[in-house]
């Protein structure tokens, strides 16, 4: 195998799919990356850790075709340190070593046979759905960070998106926090499916508008690391789309299930995750249909507040204290043997006087992900369960249950 890649691009490459190799290699190979020839100008990178599986396809010079597979970490470490030129990559069959030149720079990397490499996704979903890209991110932005760290393979680990009927939702919880995203789509239905012979059918569709091919309702519990990776890739294309100058608003993201799995697609990339099996909490019982208690105040203003206010909350707890008053909130941390911070934050406010206690990290992970510049909090009572969403937007919820302060 012999072909040469421009640097920026081979590295914007390799960033991409080396995200998905296994932390803990139980078998060597799932530390490389599969690089194979498409055809005369484009090469696939492709890495896996037997769950998440994240391939690229990248635009290069193929001299003689083949497939090998060379240690993801490595080769990235490797390639940004190269000047950015052409970086030629030339196989010896015997023995799979990899010669990686550049200039005047020359590397030799051991590699594996890629006949050794595990095949996870053989197939793509003959039937999908084609996602506005700029909701799926947002949705994914803005809930999978209250996802379950402590345990990444239980359903409280994972985020579940359902589209059926034209409405798409998006949710995550840990248990002490839930962060629900729903928007409603136009539908369209139904479009030729997209996987014949490996040749892709285009459709039109919106900024706000899901295109079906079949099956009209969708749902699934995937792992938050998978999520997470789906947000930098769009990242990632849309960066690359604006480095060489083209719209960077990407349209759609196909979207499908197969075999216990859930594939997303662009025209360069692809994402396939295993799914968490199980049943998903009934949320929306969760939501109190009724409230004592409102507050709106600006969110950088808050989040600057309760930023700093967090310096002197417990290591342990993160407790901060929050009182409500008529148009001030006062905002208070203290750890014995180490200090107190109090700061105000003017809000405009309607009910009684309310003492709460919330941990303070669970506060500052939803300010930082919303957009919106003034946000409404809706409080029942100490120990109830608080709602905050943007000021006229019923689309956002974010559900934060408080603490037994002592």
């Amino acid at each position: 195998m012999h072909f040469a890649v421009q640097k920026d691009t081979l590295v914007r490459a390799l960033k991409d799919v080396t995200s998905a190799l296994a932390t803990r290699v139980v078998q060597p190979i799932l530390g490389n990356v599969l690089i194979q020839s498409f055809d005369e100008t484009t090469v696939k990178f492709q890495a896996t850790d037997l769950d998440l599986t994240i391939e690229t396809t990248s635009p290069a010079v193929v001299y003689t075709p083949g497939a090998i597979t060379l240690p993801g970490k490595k080769l990235l470490e490797i390639v940004s340190k190269l000047p950015n030129d052409l970086v030629s990559f030339q196989v010896d069959k015997e023995n799979f070593e990899t010669t990686v030149t550049c200039q005047r720079s020359k590397f030799s990397i051991a590699g594996l046979s890629a006949e050794d490499y595990p095949t996870v996704v053989e197939n793509k979903p003959k039937e999908a759905l084609l996602m506005p890209a700029q909701v799926l991110k947002k949705a994914i932005s803005q809930t999978a960070f209250a996802a379950a760290s402590y345990d990444a393979s239980s359903i409280l680990g994972g985020v579940y998106i359902v589209l059926e009927d034209g409405k798409f939702e998006c949710t995550a919880t840990d248990g002490s926090r839930l962060a629900h995203q729903a928007e409603e789509l136009n539908v369209l239905a139904p479009v030729a499916a997209k996987v014949v012979d490996d040749k892709e059918t285009e459709a039109e569709s919106s900024a706000s508008t899901a295109t079906m091919e079949k099956p009209s309702t969708l749902k699934a519990i995937i792992p938050a690391k998978a999520c997470t990776e789906i947000v930098k890739l769009l990242e990632s294309l849309e960066a690359s789309k604006k480095e060489e100058g083209e719209s960077v608003t990407m349209k759609e993201v196909r979207v499908g299930l197969i075999d216990s799995h859930i594939v997303f697609e662009t025209d360069t990339h692809l994402l396939s995750s295993r799914l968490i099996s199980g049943e998903y909490p009934r949320y929306h019982d969760l939501f109190p249909s009724e409230f004592k208690c409102f507050a709106m105040f600006k969110r950088e203003e808050l989040m600057k507040a309760i930023d700093r206010v967090a310096v002197m909350s417990d290591d342990r707890t993160h407790l901060v204290k929050l009182h409500f008053a008529h148009e001030t909130l006062q905002i208070t941390a203290n750890t014995p043997d180490v200090g107190r911070a109090q700061e105000e934050v003017s809000i405009d406010y309607e009910g009684e006087e309310l003492d709460v206690a919330v941990n303070v990290k669970y506060m500052v992970d939803v300010l930082q992900r919303l957009n919106a510049e003034s946000l409404r909090l809706e409080m029942l009572g100490s120990l109830k369960p608080l709602i905050m969403r943007g000021v006229d937007d019923d689309n956002y919820k974010y559900l934060l249950m408080p603490v037994q302060a002592k």
